[in-house]
Formats: structure tokens, sequence, C-alpha cells
């Protein structure tokens, strides 16, 4: 049966560096992205005793004034694309950036907006989350120029935030919207 393991990607300095929530323990740097790829599938093969039939799905985090913007490399990596472009929007405005940095951090220090879509599952996020003190924002588009942005922290997470409603995993993020009044942002013109 294959395995689906999420692959958080980032450059950090002159290298690039990679980790996995399935995959406690385990982080890897190479001196390159095309490094990093040819490396990535013998590292995971080696974690699960030699197991091969894994579904790598990349996630690639960019720092960008002050905050973490991860997009999944996957078939609809251009509509995340979009999102984070009006994330980076949004950060430009300085009574928007204030309020985009005043989300959670994780257990890192950072905040991470996770671009996401509509069709996306809570299960898809959840699996980019790496333990129980972990925290991103799922960040998505609304109308024409606004985000509709969400705090999601790990099951056990010591937040101090009251808990939420609770979703099946298979619940898309199109379906949460209509029934949560999470904060929405408009981006000047």
């Amino acid at each position: 049966m294959t395995r689906a393991v999420s692959v958080i990607v980032r450059r950090d300095g002159v290298s690039w560096s990679a980790w996995s929530p399935q995959c406690p323990g385990l982080a890897m740097a190479e001196p390159t992205a095309a490094e990093l790829r040819s490396a990535l599938p013998d590292a995971l093969a080696w974690y699960f005793d030699g197991d091969r039939d894994l579904d790598m799905q990349i996630h690639l985090e960019q720092e960008l004034r002050g905050v973490v913007i991860r997009i999944a490399q996957d078939a609809q990596v251009w509509e995340r694309q979009l999102v984070a472009e009006r994330l980076g929007a949004a950060l430009g405005v300085d009574s928007q950036a204030a309020e985009l940095r005043s989300a959670t951090r994780n257990s890192a220090g950072e905040i991470v907006y996770v671009c996401a879509l509509l069709s996306d599952p809570i299960s898809w996020l959840a699996a980019q989350v790496d333990d129980e003190a972990d925290e991103v924002v799922v960040t998505l588009p609304s109308v024409e120029s606004m985000l509709w942005t969400l705090q999601f922290g790990a099951v056990g997470s010591e937040s101090e935030r009251p808990a939420g409603p609770r979703y099946r995993p298979e619940t898309t993020f199109g379906e949460i919207m209509p029934t949560f009044a999470g904060p929405r942002l408009r981006l000047s013109a």
C-alpha cells in the first residue's frame, strides 16, 4: 500500500533542507534543490525500512516579510501561488501585515501560512502538521482580492484559544468556510 509522505522543503541560506511530519527525527540538507530532490527517495526509504512505495507530497516554504509561506508543489501549484501573491500583497500593507504577524507562532517561533484551496480536505493539512505543538494558518482565496484565514493547531496543541468545531478528515475547506466566521482580510487596491 502506497504511503503518503508530506515533505516540507526550504532554502536555508546556501543549502536546502527537508523534513517530514511522518518521519519524526529525520531532517536532511543538501547544497542544491536538485541534490535534495535526488536524495529524498533514498532517505525516506531508509526511514521506512526499505519501503519505497511512497507518494511524496512536496511543500515548499519561503520566508516573506516576517512570516513563512508554504505552497504545495502539486497539480494546483498555480492556484496556490495566486493565494501566496495575495498574501504577499497583504503583507505590504502595514495594518494588514500587523494583523497577519499576530497569528500564533509554532514551536520554532515562526508563523506559517499554508496556501490552500477550497477543494483541499482537512486531512491534507493535518499531514503537514509536525507534532502536538505545531501551529499553521490556513490561507484560502475568498472573493476577488480577499483572503480567508483559519488558525490550525495539532490535536493536543497547548494553544490558549478555545477549541473550535470538529470536522471529519475528508471535510474540505470549501465546506468549512460557510460555517465558520473566521477572519477575512481585504487587500488594498
